[in-house]
């Protein structure tokens, strides 16, 4: 191959980020990833991923999301949206669950082409929570106060949400020293390390003084 063709292919790669796979694609990765057989699938709307609505013939229902692949990249990221996700579950908000791989992981990184040549998809089976989406329901009044009311509720789970062991949060921003290398050379690396220097001096000192985020 040419080094201008494979150049081309590699531009080719980067532009499509949304996946494309087809239904029979998504059945083998059901049979792959999860052992589960496909009764019924079909594409579900979506932004850029691409979900699909799957019935197994083990009588359940899912939603088999794979994520683009620029978003794939930031696997930490999707890992709390999963927990997040569970947490408002377990606390009675009507929110998916992600269902285990084989592999006992909530989640697959695979390398799979869809079109535009190999690249990695970040991989979920979530549960299917049958219904209408709110934007083809008449606005009324009482769908917006329990649009509201829902909001509301998933708020206050949220705060209880223990944040502490996580990296996003702000308590934690000195665990990000010890990333720094990932910048080695960026011209960031700096920026960064002046932040981080300046929460030591200006902040650390003063932890005392400030309410905990709830």
């Amino acid at each position: 191959k040419s080094e201008g063709n494979y150049t081309a292919k590699e531009n080719m790669a980067e532009k499509h980020v949304k996946p494309n796979f087809s239904p029979a694609q998504a059945s083998d990765i059901m049979m792959r990833l999860y052992d589960l057989t496909t009764s019924q699938i079909h594409p579900l709307p979506s932004y850029d991923d691409q979900n699909f609505y799957v019935s197994s013939t083990n009588g359940n229902d899912y939603v088999l999301k794979i994520m683009n692949s620029e978003d794939s990249k930031n696997q930490s990221l999707i890992e709390v949206q999963t927990f997040a996700m569970s947490f408002l579950h377990e606390n009675g908000i009507p929110a998916q669950t992600a269902t285990p791989a084989v592999t006992g992981q909530l989640m697959s990184l695979e390398e799979l082409d869809c079109g535009f040549g190999r690249q990695n998809y970040l991989v979920r089976l979530l549960s299917y929570l049958p219904g209408n989406t709110i934007s083809k329901a008449p606005v009324t009044p009482q769908l917006l106060f329990e649009t509201g009311k829902m909001a509301a509720k998933m708020d206050k789970v949220l705060q209880k949400l223990d944040r502490d062991g996580l990296i996003w949060s702000l308590s934690n921003l000195l665990a990000l020293e010890k990333y720094m290398y990932v910048l080695d050379g960026e011209p960031l690396q700096e920026v960064v390390k002046s932040v981080i220097d300046l929460y030591k001096t200006t902040v650390v000192p003063n932890y005392l003084h400030f309410r905990k985020c709830k």
